[in-house]
């Protein structure tokens, strides 16, 4: 018996082995390629890491600040021309202090100033700080209030603007269009053929983002919104248009301290979409008006920057602690307390991330190197730092800042970076831009 069960024991080896061999030699069928592994974010696919850009920041020389020299006072409104050669902003030129019974107007000038010359002023502006928009050609386009159009006496935010285009240096400047009160040019579109103007709306924060012919002066309606924050190279708008409050707490109804609706406040209207909600953020296409929604958040937000198929900006966190953020409609948010913002990186409508290196810093996007990454400024009490986002989401320190540097900006390339370097000239324990006096300094990125 024992002989027999080795034999049997022995036969079934033999067998399996076989069974192994010939199943090794069968032909496969093809397996289809695996998909690129995605991120926990469901972004695009990215690197785990970015060799060539962590090279070329080792290899990044000391950023050494430059002072750029202008007469002292406040700045106001700066802003960086594309190629980074030249800023702009306005000056306070002249003011009314009200002792004659009248409100207390102010008027302005709009300057320039490059790294190696002496300011220059643009053009008197009166009432009007809105900055200047640049032109593929070399000039600028800006608007000026001079004029009492509305004859109330004094000239304010209330009169009619002008819209003017000339040379960079204030050369050849000519009238384009009178605007009406309101009315704000916002773009640059259809290779400086015409300008995107953004009109107040009748009922709400939201009015029409209509465009101008800069030689025949026809305008014409283009789309609903509140901001044109991009001009994609297609021609297509991305487009900011604020929502409506939640139908769930519509801000027409009373709550009491627990939350509950108050009786016979059933039937109270909702309010209309006003600058304290939030934004969505679609894509117009100019070819057949069709909207497609990017982001649509439940906090206020901002796009900055469209490069390589995502886009990149900055927004309030989930859950804001103490303090507020007041948003402007060209930049970056002025952060009234400790309050962060965090960057968030869109890819698609369904597709989206967030970046923060620490809960206690307030992040502002500001450029795009190319094949680089993003830029970055990462504020806190102490100072600022100036940081790059790889591919991989990485960031690199690139330089670092005291407190008194503040509104930061970047060139088109984002090889320039610059601020204003604020003191406090009144005496009075803090930082305000728009009060003390201010000098431009920038870094070239090399």
């Amino acid at each position: 018996m024992t002989g027999r069960r080795w034999l049997i024991a022995v036969a079934l080896c033999v067998l399996t082995l076989v069974g192994v061999s010939l199943a090794q030699e069968l032909p496969q069928p093809d397996e289809p390629p695996a998909e690129p592994e995605k991120k926990e974010s469901s972004l695009q696919p990215r690197p785990e890491d970015d060799p060539k850009t962590e090279l070329w920041v080792s290899k990044l020389g000391a950023a050494r600040p430059q002072s750029i020299s202008t007469e002292p006072g406040v700045l106001l409104h700066h802003c960086m021309s594309p190629q980074g050669d030249r800023f702009f902003y306005f000056r306070e030129v002249g003011k009314n202090d009200g002792k004659d019974g009248r409100p207390t107007t102010v008027s302005y000038a709009l300057y320039t100033v490059g790294a190696d010359k002496s300011e220059t002023k643009v053009a008197d502006t009166g009432a009007d700080t809105s900055p200047p928009i640049f032109m593929g050609d070399g000039r600028i386009l800006f608007t000026t209030r001079r004029y009492d159009m509305n004859d109330d006496g004094y000239i304010d935010i209330l009169d009619d603007p002008t819209l003017m285009v000339g040379n960079r240096d204030g050369g050849n400047l000519r009238q384009v269009a009178l605007l009406e009160a309101g009315e704000t040019p916002v773009a640059i579109w259809r290779e400086d053929r015409e300008v995107l103007i953004s009109t107040p709306g009748e009922d709400d924060a939201n009015g029409w983002i209509i465009s101008m012919n800069l030689i025949r002066g026809e305008r014409e309606k283009v789309v609903r919104g509140f901001n044109i924050e991009l001009v994609l190279e297609d021609g297509r708008l991305l487009v900011e248009r604020q929502q409506p409050p939640s139908p769930d707490t519509p801000r027409g109804r009373r709550f009491d301290r627990w939350g509950q609706p108050v009786v016979g406040d059933e039937e109270a209207e909702p309010e209309p979409p006003s600058l304290v909600d939030s934004p969505e953020h679609f894509i117009f296409d100019p070819k057949d008006n069709s909207e497609t929604l990017l982001y649509s958040p439940n906090r206020r937000s901002r796009i900055i920057v469209a490069a390589e198929g995502s886009y990149f900006g900055h927004q309030e966190p989930d859950d804001p602690e103490n303090g507020s953020v007041r948003w402007n409609r060209w930049g970056p948010p002025e952060t009234l307390s400790s309050q962060s913002s965090e960057v968030v990186i869109i890819d698609d409508p369904q597709h989206h991330d967030t970046r923060v290196r620490s809960a206690r810093y307030n992040y502002q996007t500001i450029g795009w190197i190319r094949d680089r990454g993003l830029l970055v400024i990462e504020q806190g009490n102490l100072g600022s730092k100036l940081l790059l986002f790889d591919h991989s989401l990485t960031a690199h320190r690139l330089a670092d800042f005291d407190l008194s540097a503040r509104g930061f900006t970047a060139s088109a390339d984002g090889l320039t970076v610059g601020w204003l370097q604020v003191e406090d000239t009144d005496k009075n324990g803090y930082l305000q831009p728009w009060k003390d006096h201010s000098s431009i300094q920038f870094i070239r990125i090399e």
